[in-house]
């Protein structure tokens, strides 16, 4: 059973924890569709997002005896985001993307969310026509930011899960948040775009 947040009940991790691979293979078929599609974003490729996904399960697999946090979904998201950034890495085709945020972020850590941060993804989702634009901007991210936004904006991850998913001080999530969310709106308004619909 799997909670309204998307977190999978106490009692079928436990089971998993304990060594039942039937509860395991459940755990895996409710997260394994939300993992496929947050790597896909990451790495734009069908055939590497699959890979991703399979490695980041069995890993959990591997290691989920020793599982001792409070949220599975954040943990699995975690494993799929560090071998998803891994995979774009290793394959260094695309050095105009870099993969290491600009110097100055670091000093970020004082950075706030404005208290209007205009469309969020979900709202923009909601017009077609836009989210063709939409991918095209996320998918044009540096890697870090990409992988921030989506767990903020697409999983729904709070601020804090996303700092320990990606290992990042607070600040420096906040800061990649708020640049990929300006990259997505200003690739937005060039192109026309003024909102949702009605």
């Amino acid at each position: 059973m799997e909670h309204a947040s998307g977190e999978p009940s106490a009692g079928l991790i436990e089971r998993a924890r304990s060594g039942d691979p039937r509860a395991f293979d459940e755990l895996a078929r409710q997260v394994e569709r939300p993992l496929y599609r947050h790597a896909l974003r990451i790495l734009g490729q069908d055939v590497d997002a699959e890979d991703v996904v399979q490695d980041a399960l069995f890993s959990a697999w591997r290691s989920l005896a020793s599982f001792e946090g409070t949220s599975f979904r954040a943990w699995i998201f975690r494993i799929a985001t560090n071998r998803a950034l891994d995979r774009l890495r290793s394959r260094r085709r695309r050095p105009e993307l870099p993969l290491d945020p600009p110097s100055d972020e670091s000093q970020e850590s004082g950075w706030a969310e404005p208290a209007a941060p205009g469309p969020d993804l979900v709202q923009i989702a909601a017009d077609r026509e836009a989210l063709g634009v939409v991918e095209e901007a996320i998918a044009s991210l540096p890697a870090e930011q990409r992988a921030a936004l989506l767990l903020r904006d697409v999983e729904g991850f709070a601020y804090e899960e996303i700092a320990t998913i990606t290992m990042t001080e607070m600040g420096t999530v906040k800061s990649r948040i708020h640049r990929g969310r300006l990259a997505v709106r200003n690739a937005l308004v060039a192109r026309g775009w003024r909102g949702p619909a009605g």
